[in-house]
């Protein structure tokens, strides 16, 4: 798998089925202009695999996972971050948020424009050498113990989508063992609102269109 900044967590959900398994979640919420609102990845793991997380990057020469994690952006972007981590049990829950950013090639997202309408892909969980490992007993202990769970909120309603379940402006992909990364891209494509469909804006265009009358009146007065 390709590891890209914006799936900075996610990226290391090799190491972790090494280790056992991991659930990882995603939630991204586009914008009408094309840049991502708020982006979340949560990785569940146990233990065992966050301790393989802590050697990894202590190899690398980082004092901590979110060290590592936090070095594959630059210092204008880690401003738009939160970070953190979560211990209950035997269970760590690592989640990284991300707002208000345009994405770029590195992020391995793209929201795109076309024939008027906004295409979403995100690569970050398309394993490029799976299909020489698919079906392999390598590949079944790589990937068994994993799941992925990706919610993606559009501006407007979607129109095509290689998800699971599609409602509205919302799509969901649940993939499990090989599936999570075998050629698990994730698309959608949906309308651009405008202003006079966006749910409020009726009413708070009126108000500003009476304020604006009243106001020329005040001045001819």
């Amino acid at each position: 798998m390709v590891q890209r900044k914006a799936a900075a967590v996610a990226g290391l959900a090799l190491l972790l089925v090494l280790a056992g398994c991991a659930h990882v979640t995603v939630h991204s919420t586009v914008n009408a202009d094309g840049s991502v609102a708020e982006q979340t990845y949560q990785v569940n793991m146990s233990r065992t695999a966050y301790g393989y997380l802590e050697e990894a990057a202590e190899e690398d020469g980082y004092d901590s996972v979110e060290g590592s994690v936090l070095s594959e952006f630059n210092e204008s972007e880690r401003e738009q971050i939160s970070y953190s981590e979560e211990y209950n049990g035997d269970t760590v829950t690592m989640t990284l948020s991300r707002t208000d950013f345009v994405p770029t090639a590195d992020d391995g997202i793209s929201v795109t424009t076309e024939d008027g309408e906004l295409v979403y892909e995100d690569v970050n969980f398309v394993d490029e050498e799976a299909a020489a490992r698919d079906g392999t007993e390598f590949s079944g202990s790589l990937t068994g113990g994993m799941s992925v769970d990706y919610y993606l909120t559009m501006p407007g309603e979607i129109t095509d989508s290689n998800a699971d379940v599609v409602d509205g402006n919302t799509a969901e992909w649940h993939e499990s063992g090989s599936e999570a990364f075998n050629d698990n891209r994730i698309y959608a494509r949906s309308e651009i609102p405008t202003f006079s469909n966006v749910p409020g804006f009726g009413a708070v265009g009126a108000v500003v269109a009476i304020l604006a009358t009243a106001l020329v009146v005040l001045r001819r007065t």
